[in-house]
């Protein structure tokens, strides 16, 4: 997983693939060990042949798959089955169409970089996070996914999952959040497909979020910033979007609220991170020691952070977009970040422009006067990501400004949104050639041909900061 330093990553799980000819049954049983988890997963269906290939996310390192070890096959009876390597992190297993058994071991290095948001520090503030996309095996009736990057592999079907979990007694503390379906104690239903899956295990208290009924909130013991005002506020910043677009999902929506591990060191004074995953948003912050908690710039900077992280339950979570335009799903989020801080009292508008005014002259800063196609931006360099999210947020502000007013919305964003959800098939992520039709249909074709595709740099006056 790329380090995630004041960039928020919309990470979506693409699950499509051919259906086989008899989709597999999944039982996994998982137990956390001094190194990651240990996992036997029980597989009923599939063919003579089995495929099975691990995966990370889209975006992720491909050399995420070596933290899979120890992978073994065997049949009812605890005999080893023929295993053969194929293709990369891939397995060919024989099994006659028999009931069979995986084992690996997933490691979790607490010193790695990679693993930094996955498993948190040994001295007080433990967890581990099971991301489907990077923990369960993908499983295939033919070869053909296993040579295709893990990063863009297909999940495989599977036509029912389940996952149990043991915990030894150093973590009876321990509890598992996560949006999949409880049945039973520490048994889970995985109605979703297991790749799409998230488990936050650690001391955690869950809560549903005032007002947003479909929201849980899972909080780990050692998370201090704004205590007990955290959940008032994740509710106010909610209404404010769903007042804003109307509602983002019928579906169960999780919030992981996690200290930032210690071996990341805090620069300035608060240091935040996140990502999303299907429904389930992953969030990390800190303060330096020397920062008040109740110093109102830590309420502040922490409402416009949650604001932009719960809006990609609207996108990418309800409507899922292309990793190309990663510009529109990050961009759009820091737009309803501020907006939404403004509705929550952190930030009035005049600051919210002041705040404006700042985002592009930081822009200017680090090298944002060059123009670029934003789709093409997307798929640039990591270290390019702040640039990327600070020129979409800018190019928000340009299209409400351009906006025609059409179909009678009261908003540029109820607009966009209605646009999206009546685009969206609930299956295929809009990509960007989609997303161009309906920016010029809310606008027009030279507004999006001058900023959205880089024909044009940004301007004081373009954007209505003459003056600032």
């Amino acid at each position: 997983m790329p380090k995630l330093v004041l960039a928020l990553f919309a990470l979506v799980v693409s699950v499509g693939c051919a259906v086989p000819s008899t989709p597999f049954a999944v039982d996994y049983l998982v137990r956390p060990t001094d190194t990651g988890v240990s996992v036997v997963a029980d597989v009923r269906g599939g063919p003579d042949v089995a495929w099975i290939g691990f995966g990370v996310g889209p975006g992720a390192s491909p050399d995420r798959t070596t933290q899979v070890a120890g992978v073994r096959a065997l049949d009812q009876n605890g005999v080893a089955l023929p295993i053969e390597a194929a293709g990369h992190a891939g397995y060919r297993i024989t099994t006659n169409g028999e009931p069979w058994q995986l084992t690996y071991e997933l490691a979790l290095d607490q010193a790695a970089t990679a693993d930094t948001f996955y498993r948190g520090s040994a001295q007080g503030n433990d967890y581990i996070v099971l991301v489907g996309s990077d923990a369960w095996p993908r499983l295939y009736d033919d070869p053909t996914p296993l040579t295709m990057a893990p990063d863009n592999r297909p999940a495989g079907v599977v036509a029912q999952a389940t996952v149990r979990f043991y915990l030894p007694e150093s973590n009876r503390d321990w509890t598992i959040a996560t949006t999949a379906w409880s049945e039973g104690e520490r048994v889970f239903a995985m109605r979703e497909h297991p790749v799409a899956s998230v488990f936050a295990l650690g001391p955690f208290t869950i809560d549903e979020l005032p007002n947003a009924p479909r929201l849980q909130i899972a909080r780990h013991r050692d998370w201090d910033l704004l205590a007990d005002d955290i959940e008032p506020l994740m509710a106010t910043l909610v209404e404010s979007h769903t007042s804003s677009l109307g509602p983002a999902s019928q579906r169960r929506a999780l919030a992981v609220l996690s200290p930032l591990p210690d071996r990341l060191p805090i620069r300035g004074g608060l240091r935040t991170a996140g990502m999303v995953r299907d429904q389930t948003l992953l969030v990390y912050a800190a303060r330096s020691p020397g920062v008040d908690p109740k110093h109102p710039g830590i309420a502040e900077a922490m409402a416009v952070f949650l604001g932009h992280e719960l809006f990609h339950l609207w996108v990418p979570s309800a409507v899922q977009v292309t990793r190309e335009l990663s510009w529109l799903s990050e961009g759009w989020a820091m737009h309803m970040g501020r907006r939404a801080a403004v509705a929550a009292g952190h930030i009035d508008e005049d600051d919210r422009e002041e705040h404006l005014s700042a985002a592009y002259r930081r822009y200017l800063d680090i090298g944002g006067y060059r123009a670029g196609s934003l789709p093409a931006a997307s798929l640039g360099r990591e270290d390019q990501r702040n640039l990327l999210y600070l020129r979409g947020e800018l190019i928000f502000r340009l299209l409400e400004i351009e906006w025609n007013g059409i179909d009678s919305d009261k908003s540029f964003e109820r607009a966009l949104w209605r646009s999206l959800t009546t685009a969206y098939d609930g299956f295929e992520p809009l990509d960007a050639r989609a997303i161009r039709q309906i920016l010029v249909r809310l606008t027009d074709e030279v507004t999006v041909r001058r900023y959205v595709e880089g024909q044009a740099p940004l301007t004081p006056e373009t954007l209505g900061l003459a003056g600032q």
